[in-house]
């Protein structure tokens, strides 16, 4: 397996492009796994000597990709922030490391959607201007300005393409398991929101936790081998090891607990099942359709037609009525808030 790794500052369309990589490769049939890499270090405070979790992500990212090769991907795709500063880490696999670029006023016009305050837009406009001006000389930059995500995606493919980069060792980690508290539920039930509240309560309080959604490491096409709980189980161990005692996880209902224990043996897990009537489930579909909430690559609801949401509720509404599975404790969202089911489960822990 060989590996793709597209970075950059936010706004140069990094995300994008590699997701138009992936949806190309995979029609024509290669066997292929893509991850976001800032979805693999969500675990704060930073552990010590590694606050900002480069070396963390760069780890996760060595086991993964250890994984999606088992599983029997051909290529790998890795998009997302890297350490503008070192060189690039060994993952254990040949990869192409390409630094996409655009400039202050493309970022800007790309990073504007996204509801940020404008302290927030100039912070990251100027770290972005000056980690592009500092970036490691051994990163190849590809501009972005001008082109088409349809062009920029062509130059990737020509690049990697045109040959490997020499394959350095992955890291190892010894790792020890805390709690996990695995959210899941029909779609829209809430786990990720809900999840989120809960981490960040903790994060805010000091409290070293991690925060995984299960949906966003189980991308692969063309690859019969489920791999989403398997990858989950690596980055809690890595997360453990790291000091976090708590991992949170979200995770789609299609992931049964079944499936959980068996990645997970021997671990301490809460499995909660969240619900939410048909009326609510439909409003958070149509909110979801229309920009609202955290925006996440796949993220198929977005600009969706109505037909596609009545579909989402009437699977919804299916899963609502199977029996609760084996360890799944039911929590009812409906009606209630994000903070408002946030503390119950914690009530439910410390109970």
């Amino acid at each position: 397996m060989d590996l793709l790794r597209l970075a950059g500052v936010p706004g140069v369309g990094k995300s994008t492009v590699a997701w138009a990589i992936a949806q190309q490769l995979a029609a024509d049939g290669v066997r292929l796994g893509y991850v976001d890499i800032d979805q693999l270090g969500m675990c704060y405070p930073g552990p010590d000597g590694d606050t900002d979790r480069w070396q963390l992500k760069e780890t996760a990212l060595a086991l993964i990709a250890a994984r999606f090769a088992v599983a029997g991907a051909e290529r790998l795709i890795v998009s997302g922030v890297a350490d503008p500063a070192e060189a690039l880490s060994g993952n254990g696999h040949p990869t192409v490391a390409l630094w996409l670029d655009a400039d202050e006023a493309t970022r800007r016009e790309r990073l504007a959607p996204r509801g940020w305050t404008s302290a927030q837009l100039e912070n990251a406009l100027a770290v972005g201007s000056r980690e592009t001006r500092d970036a490691y000389a051994s990163w190849a930059r590809i501009p972005t300005d001008g082109h088409s995500v349809e062009e920029t995606a062509a130059t990737v493919l020509a690049r990697w393409g045109a040959g490997v980069a020499e394959a350095a060792p992955a890291r190892t980690v010894e790792a020890a398991s805390g709690r996990v508290i695995w959210l899941t539920g029909p779609r829209c039930a809430g786990a990720s929101m809900v999840g989120w509240e809960i981490a960040s309560a903790r994060w805010e309080k000091g409290e070293r936790t991690g925060f995984i959604d299960a949906a966003q490491l189980g991308f692969r096409w063309n690859i019969d081998h489920e791999v989403g709980a398997g990858n989950v189980a690596a980055l809690h161990r890595l997360f453990s090891g790291a000091g976090a005692r708590t991992t949170i996880v979200a995770a789609p209902f299609e992931i049964a607990p079944s499936d959980v224990r068996a990645a997970f043996p021997g671990a301490d897990v809460l499995f909660v099942r969240l619900h939410a009537d048909a009326s609510t489930t439909r409003d958070r579909v149509r909110r979801r359709v229309g920009g609202d909430g955290p925006r996440v690559i796949g993220d198929d609801l977005i600009g969706a037609s109505r037909e596609v949401v009545e579909g989402v509720v009437a699977t919804a509404m299916r899963q609502r009525q199977e029996p609760l599975r084996e360890g799944e404790v039911l929590v009812e969202t409906t009606g209630s808030t994000v903070a408002e089911v946030a503390a119950l489960i914690v009530a439910h822990l410390a109970g």
